[in-house]
């Protein structure tokens, strides 16, 4: 794109750079795997496919950081399939393994996991059948934002990488299905324990969804990974009563709209200054300052949970383990 010697150079060089944190990165994920008790359920597979498809990204990135190539690859196509590269299988893939290993958590209810296999699936085969002919384009000097090609040697190519993005929106489609179905099926993928993925760490021994005050009663922990070892004595000793515990009122900050508010007069300001609109960027600061300055000076700043509130809440929404 017309870059300097010395811009190639400094992109070159800070890419060899961020590759040694992230090669440690990538093996904490694989020793964690190989430490743990690996179940291949939907968030999982969603991890693994990340890791690949992140690892295959950052490997042509690498390679994009020697300058002698980078000046003849970098306003190809072989860019921009590192892009997407790195882009769908660092964050997209990742995303999708937090939103199906969160949501239960979040909503009360896991998602359908053979829809969420399928939109998996579809991903993940759509995404290399459709961005793995772009690094064979940009090697052959087809370069991005074309509007016309007469070079009919890369039209196989490009009805393949055409026939990778319609498996990619079937895998949308998928994806919007297992949403639907779940909601619908809601009550069969209850989580009724609060530990669906039977975890390790202290947010799966609340109900699920958590009330907003998260812990009736502050968890005592004495070692790392305590509410693992809780459930592994629990199991035990399955007979053993429950011990009592002792609730005490909680203040919690009341809700507020704020945020919402200056969320809607930040969209107003940005749009407004991108086409510089000056009379609506100030009346979106204004707006902005107003809602702050009601927001400062509000009375009431917290609201009292009462204790036999929090022993009623427990007592409705018993989870497996207590902390």
């Amino acid at each position: 794109m017309g870059a300097s010697a010395d811009v190639n150079g400094f992109f070159g060089i800070m890419t060899m750079i961020i590759a040694v944190p992230t090669g440690v990165k990538v093996f904490n994920w694989l020793f964690t795997m190989w430490g743990g008790r690996v179940r291949f359920t939907v968030p999982l597979l969603w991890s693994l496919g990340f890791m690949v498809t992140f690892v295959i990204g950052g490997m042509t990135g690498v390679l994009m950081a020697v300058p002698p190539a980078d000046f003849q690859l970098h306003n190809s196509l072989f860019l921009v399939a590192h892009f997407h590269n790195v882009i769908i299988g660092g964050v997209l893939f990742g995303a999708m393994a937090g939103y199906n290993y969160w949501f239960p958590k979040a909503f009360g209810f896991k998602l359908d996991e053979r829809w969420g296999r399928a939109s998996f699936w579809c991903w993940l085969i759509g995404f290399y059948v459709a961005f793995m002919p772009l690094y064979v384009l940009g090697l052959m000097g087809m370069t991005r934002r074309m509007q016309h090609y007469d070079n009919l040697s890369w039209q196989p190519w490009l009805v393949v990488a055409a026939v990778g993005a319609l498996v990619i929106l079937a895998g949308i489609i998928c994806q919007i299905v297992q949403l639907v179905v779940s909601i619908r099926a809601r009550e069969e993928h209850r989580d009724v324990t609060g530990d669906p993925w039977n975890g390790r760490t202290l947010e799966w021994s609340t109900p699920s969804p958590p009330p907003a005050w998260n812990f009736a009663v502050l968890p005592h922990v004495v070692e790392r990974d305590s509410y693992w070892s809780q459930k592994q004595r629990a199991n035990a000793k399955e007979n053993s009563p429950a011990k009592p515990r002792n609730y005490e009122s909680i203040e919690m900050p009341r809700n507020s709209s704020t945020g919402f508010i200056n969320a809607f007069f930040a969209v107003i300001t940005g749009f407004a200054l991108i086409w510089h609109i000056w009379w609506m960027v100030v009346l979106g600061v204004l707006g902005a300052f107003v809602t702050v300055l009601f927001f400062t000076f509000r009375e009431k700043e917290e609201v009292e949970i009462s204790a036999e509130e929090l022993a009623q809440f427990d007592r409705e929404h018993q989870t497996e383990f207590a902390i």
